[in-house]
């Protein structure tokens, strides 16, 4: 996830299962999996503070293709726009002067993008918050991802650091990818479709197997 802004708290991510025995499993099975894991410490995610997935999922739209620092500034000129502090909620977003979101500094394609997923959220199509535990990460992916804005990674990064959940491959992360080549030994970065067959033995904690990818690229 991109790190947070100075109006947002980033935190240890809420997790669904137990890390740790996640991990001895992913080490007695795969050996150069394990030492990277001694080499970087416990699995530890951290998310920005959003109070909800919305929110999440709005940031997410608002640093789409930005540096950290310019869009930290959006975000929080967007906050201040709509004027209900750092949880503003989807109805307020759906209500909102395009012209004034533009001023904050959205393109128009983002505009449309958090107007979309805000009247999702009112209309029903995404479930509440307190649905989310009780649906699948492939039906949530493919529920989010009709979304103007939201792809399948950014669907896939709210279920590994928002929800906390364990068993997500983003195998079409560039990071993840270079930390596989890095970490086992490839000349060429796997295509998305190969690290899916090579990280299956990693089920069901692939999230964090990927998430040691990352860490290997920090090495």
């Amino acid at each position: 996830m991109t790190a947070p802004d100075a109006a947002a708290v980033s935190r240890p991510t809420p997790l669904r299962f137990d890390a740790v025995r996640a991990c001895r499993q992913l080490a007695a099975t795969d050996a150069v999996l394990g030492k990277l894991m001694e080499r970087v410490g416990p699995y530890a995610p951290h998310s920005t503070a959003a109070p909800d997935a919305f929110h999440a999922l709005l940031r997410a739209i608002v640093y789409q293709q930005l540096s950290g620092r310019a869009a930290a500034t959006i975000h929080r000129r967007v906050l201040q726009t709509l004027g209900q502090g750092h949880a503003p909620g989807p109805a307020v977003v759906a209500a909102a002067d395009e012209k004034q979101l533009r001023a904050a500094g959205l393109s128009a394609n983002k505009v449309a993008g958090i107007q979309a997923l805000a009247r999702a959220v009112l209309d029903g199509s995404v479930p509440q918050e307190h649905e989310l535990s009780d649906i699948d990460d492939a039906a949530l992916i493919a529920r989010y991802t009709q979304i103007r804005g939201i792809g399948r990674w950014t669907a896939e990064m709210l279920l590994i650091f928002h929800l906390g959940r364990p068993d997500v491959m983003p195998c079409h992360d560039l990071g993840v990818r270079k930390g596989y080549a890095l970490s086992y030994g490839l000349e060429a970065l796997p295509k998305p479709k190969q690290l899916e067959r090579l990280c299956a033995v990693w089920r069901p904690y692939r999230s964090v197997g990927s998430w040691y990818m990352w860490r290997a690229l920090e090495l």
